[in-house]
Parts: C-alpha cells; structure tokens; sequence
C-alpha cells in the first residue's frame, strides 16, 4: 500500500529542497546560475508555506518542528505583504 506524505512532511521536503538550492547558488559558476538557484529555492519556501497550515493542535501542545513551521509561514506571508505591487 502506499503512503502518502501528510502536508507538514511534504512542505518539510520542500524547504530541504530550498536548502539545497541556497547551498548549490553559493557554488554556481555564474551569477545567472545564482540567481536561478535562489529563485527555485525561494518557490520552494513560498510551496511550503503554503502546505504549512497553522496547527493549533500541535502548537498547543509545544511541538517545537511545529512552532518552527508557523514561524516560517508567518514570515514568508509578511515578506508577500511588504513586497511591492508592480503596475500601476
């Protein structure tokens, strides 16, 4: 049978993801590599974030990986609210 992830696992996966990209940008040999990478790292927190739903449950009960999670998804939602509109 197989087993699918639940939403905090995979969103977990996600910031690995990020991760990774970070570390690779600080190593590409060009700066349009760089940027590529930190970009793709930056979609996979805004991924997560999104699949990050706040669980009150787990935060109740002072699961640390789940206080981590929120603080996380608070800050990538405050950094869309604070980026500028384009556009007129």
């Amino acid at each position: 049978m197989m087993r699918y992830p639940t939403r905090a696992e995979a969103a977990d996966e996600l910031r690995g993801q990020a991760e990774s990209c970070r570390r690779l940008a600080l190593r590409a040999p060009t700066m349009s590599g760089s940027a590529a990478l930190r970009s793709a790292a930056h979609q996979f927190d805004a991924d997560a974030a999104r699949m990050s739903l706040i669980a009150i449950d787990a935060t109740a009960a002072g699961d640390a990986a789940a206080l981590v999670r929120v603080r996380l998804a608070l800050e990538c939602q405050t950094a869309r609210w604070l980026r500028p509109q384009s556009g007129g």
